[in-house]
């Protein structure tokens, strides 16, 4: 599933990524090379979802589920499309390139509990700013230190 994760996080990242018109041009034109493929080869898959609000992890989470379900994962082309897409956002805008799975600030809660969490090219978990009453518990937390490698 790490393919269609990274496919998911670049789909987000492509789309709010780009400060100079430099950037916005080179991945504005990586990220139409990801989105020609999974339009075309995964019709069943909503990429819109993220496009109309690209930073909700949720929608990144449908997308991504949606595309292991499509067999994305599997394609090599698509992975390396979005090795691709992740080179160019690094380049071209660093920030946008520094992932998180979860990543949580303010938050105030009796009972926390995170697990499931693959990242890739990520960090797994980022809290700050968290009080919790009673347990928190994260586990089961996979890092990948690098975007999946086309196969």
């Amino acid at each position: 599933m790490a393919a269609a994760t990274a496919a998911a996080s670049a789909v987000s990242a492509g789309v709010v990524t780009g400060l100079t018109e430099t950037a916005k041009l080179a991945v504005a034109d990586a990220y139409q090379k990801v989105k020609g493929v999974l339009v075309g080869k995964y019709p069943s898959v909503d990429v819109a979802v993220v496009e109309a609000r690209p930073h909700a992890t949720s929608r990144q989470l449908v997308l991504a589920e949606e595309l292991t379900e499509a067999g994305a994962a599997e394609d090599a082309e698509l992975a390396t499309l979005v090795q691709q897409l992740w080179q160019v956002i690094a380049e071209h805008s660093p920030k946008a390139a520094d992932l998180v799975g979860v990543k949580l600030t303010r938050v105030g809660a009796g009972e926390l509990e995170i697990h499931g969490i693959k990242a890739a090219g990520a960090s797994g978990v980022v809290a700050e700013d968290v009080q919790v009453d009673g347990k928190f518990s994260v586990t089961d937390v996979q890092v990948a230190s690098e975007l999946p490698h086309p196969r």
